[in-house]
């Protein structure tokens, strides 16, 4: 008997120490510092983007948000795959990489697809993806938070009690159809309706729904401007840049238009963000609201989530 409790008690001990290990590999960080290089900037984007097209992903859209940041939107039949089998599952369907000038180098870094695959409750971990971008861009370090989070605790995540969590969506408007909504989001981006300016439309397969990505660096309000909301806010507490957090994404989901909330979509992307920065952005999640709701153009009633 007493043999067997030794072997026993040692068993558990392995589990333990297993068990911790487990926990420990899943604590994810929101961004991955590819590299660093100096250089113009617009070199390094060439090179991102030779990389990127010759590993075989496809380059959806582009642009600068402000002076000294670029990003690259891009996905891959995999991304689009997870995308169509989730149900809001557009808003992980693009991956955003970007270079920011800082002090003389450029950082080239992306979303960590598996915490976005988390955090956006998709019924795919992207761990694929995730380890192609690694082979083709690098991964010199993962960073956006001190401790990480659990893939459990992103599907459930919001800053505090009582703020958003991913389903919590801005509801912008409803049209007659998905054919329709689709046409008048695009359109009002293109035509770039209170300042936005259209970057990427993806359509995910399977289903009625795409996914538009929108500039915000012309929009006079600076409540809902990418630079005042990122690089004169809360990119000030950050040594490597979290620029790839933009640009914000619009969804027709049939025939509603949605996004994120900013107060989930900001937080989820930066969880050690400070209340005194928040402070600082008090009035931008509902200067955004109204800005996106300009872009939908549709009907703000019978949403039913």
């Amino acid at each position: 008997m007493e043999s067997i409790s030794h072997i026993l008690a040692a068993a558990l001990v392995m589990l333990a120490a297993s068990t911790a290990g487990v926990v420990h590999a899943e604590a994810l960080q929101p961004y991955v510092l590819a590299y660093t290089e100096p250089g113009p900037l617009e070199a390094s984007v060439t090179k991102v983007k030779d990389k990127l097209s010759t590993a075989g992903f496809e380059l959806i859209g582009e642009y600068s948000p402000y002076a000294g940041a670029h990003v690259v939107a891009i996905t891959n039949a995999d991304l689009k795959s997870a995308a169509g089998k989730s149900e809001y599952g557009g808003f992980g369907a693009v991956q955003h990489v970007a270079v920011t000038q800082v002090d003389g180098q450029n950082q080239i870094s992306y979303l960590n697809l598996r915490y976005l695959a988390a955090a956006y409750r998709l019924n795919d971990d992207l761990s694929g993806t995730a380890g192609q971008l690694e082979a083709v861009l690098g991964a010199q370090q993962k960073y956006g938070t001190e401790k990480g989070r659990t893939p459990e605790q992103l599907k459930s995540f919001n800053y505090m009690v009582g703020m958003e969590r991913f389903d919590d969506f801005y509801q912008l408007g409803r049209h007659s159809s998905y054919e329709e909504a689709v046409r008048t989001v695009e359109a009002n981006l293109r035509q770039g309706v209170g300042g936005t300016a259209f970057v990427y439309k993806l359509e995910i397969p399977g289903k009625k729904q795409t996914v538009f990505g929108v500039s915000r660096a012309n929009v006079s309000d600076k409540r809902a401007n990418d630079k005042h909301i990122m690089a004169d806010t809360v990119e000030k507490m950050f040594t490597i840049k979290t620029t790839p957090y933009l640009p914000y994404q619009m969804m027709v989901n049939d025939q509603d238009v949605i996004a994120l909330h900013m107060r989930f979509r900001m937080a989820v992307w930066h969880p050690d963000l400070t209340m005194g920065t928040f402070g600082k952005l008090i009035s931008s999640p509902g200067a955004i609201e109204e800005l996106f709701r300009q872009v939908a153009g549709g009907k703000r009633k019978d949403f039913s989530f």
